[in-house]
């Protein structure tokens, strides 16, 4: 595997010199080999013959991830197996004409009706499975159906809600009941000392200086209540991509986000002081919390949903039209902030096709080149005095252009326009050149 393929892989993976892996981005299952998209339609065809059992042979092989081992069949029935979500493992049994799907969350030392109350409510969120009780009390997700019933597409649906409510809600249960003991079942893999402290500061050192524009910046929020929406929104879907953390703190991200973006009738400067108020409460959590939910995870099933060129081009369009007033009045770190904006609010929602990503990602490389200076195997985009490095560029979007030109032979960017001189000029002009790009796929 080439440098430039570890960069831009499917999970943004990259490994210095020193073994230390950085994995970007939320995991999604959205694009597949043309291997898992021929399993699937051969999983389709046999369960319409009523070979179920060629039908879960074909199905496995459509959602295994041969790279990361997600998937084992076991020796016991060739229906039988495990699927890795987080820290969750989802077993998969065939008995007697049934499918049973179970899962453990955690072990209750004790019940109480406010806990069973939180998991019938729990329940009423859930379309295929649901929660249950076992007799030794450990709390656990189950599903089940008749192999006759069990279709590819009700299958993979009804193991993707299972698997991503339970790697989601053991942690926020465990930390909402103390009397809950935490199950680990998937497989865990512990960060770098030095990768963990590179995102532990750039977390609180991110948070520290999104909140000091917003309070002692030029543009006062109460005047310009936009400009401090951008700052903070940046930061919350940066820290996101770049920090990438699991477990409460990606579910505390999750609610910053839709409680900013709920329709309860609150003016824009309302929700701007509670979307600081989140962030500096985020910025103090204690470290060592933190920390507990930095580690690397093997996934099947991804939470973003595919986010086709149409709908990415709406959301560079909607805001790139705000730009040119800060840009015009050199107000830079705004500017900055929007087009941080428009990249990570993509990058939060949508799984998206590999050559938007890659240059979403040479932004953050050009916005936060401290950051990525630290990971070795990463070429340097900005200048020693912080301006990007036209040359550096213009061989990374070269090397980018000649990744994916094969599957989109129409994208290229034109680097002719795009603007060196400062660095809320370049990533500005590299959104406009991004929304010329042509995405149809070879046939």
């Amino acid at each position: 595997m080439s440098l430039w393929d570890k960069i831009f892989s499917k999970k943004e993976e990259v490994k210095d010199v020193e073994g230390i892996k950085a994995y970007f981005g939320r995991f999604t299952d959205a694009y597949k080999s043309t291997e898992q998209y021929e399993a699937w339609d051969k999983a389709v065809l046999h369960f319409e013959n009523r070979d179920f059992q060629d039908a879960i042979a074909e199905f496995i092989n459509y959602i295994r991830d041969t790279s990361e081992h997600n998937v084992s069949k076991l020796a016991s029935g060739a229906l039988d197996f495990d699927i890795l979500q987080g820290s969750k493992t989802i077993m998969v049994r065939t008995k007697n004409g049934q499918i049973r799907v179970n899962c453990k969350i955690a072990h209750a030392d004790q019940l109480h009706i406010g806990f069973m109350r939180r998991l019938l409510d729990l329940n009423y969120e859930l379309k295929y499975v649901r929660y249950g009780l076992s007799e030794d009390e450990v709390i656990q997700l189950l599903f089940d159906t008749a192999l006759e019933d069990a279709s590819p597409y009700k299958l993979y649906f009804a193991l993707k809600e299972l698997a991503i409510h339970a790697d989601k809600q053991d942690d926020l249960l465990v930390d909402e009941f103390s009397f809950l003991k935490p199950i680990r079942s998937g497989q865990i893999e512990s960060l770098p000392v030095a990768e963990v402290k590179l995102k532990t500061d750039f977390f609180y050192s991110s948070i520290n200086k999104a909140l000091q524009i917003v309070d002692q910046g030029k543009l006062k929020i109460e005047q310009y209540p936009a400009a401090g929406g951008y700052i903070l929104l940046a930061l919350l879907y940066k820290l996101d991509y770049l920090v990438r953390p699991e477990g409460s703190m990606m579910d505390r991200i999750e609610q910053i986000h839709k409680s900013y973006f709920s329709q309860d009738n609150k003016n824009q400067l309302h929700k701007l002081k509670s979307l600081r108020q989140d962030l500096s409460l985020m910025g103090q959590q204690n470290e060592e919390t933190l920390k507990r939910d930095l580690h690397h995870s093997i996934f099947t099933f991804g939470v973003t949903s595919p986010g086709n060129t149409a709908m990415v081009m709406e959301v560079l369009d909607r805001e790139i039209n705000n730009i040119q007033w800060y840009l015009d009045n050199h107000h830079h770190e705004y500017a900055i902030a929007i087009v941080e904006y428009a990249v990570g609010i993509c990058l939060f929602n949508f799984a998206l096709p590999d050559p938007i990503k890659d240059l979403f990602t040479l932004v953050y490389r050009v916005t936060e080149p401290a950051f990525f200076d630290s990971i070795d195997n990463y070429e340097k985009l900005a200048l020693p005095s912080g301006l990007p490095d036209k040359s550096a560029i213009k061989s990374a979007l070269h090397r980018i252009e000649k990744m994916h030109q094969k599957v989109y032979p129409g994208f290229a960017l034109d680097a002719r326009q795009l603007d060196y001189s400062q660095v809320s000029y370049f990533v500005h002009s590299l959104i406009l050149q991004v929304r010329k790009i042509q995405m149809q796929k070879s046939k």
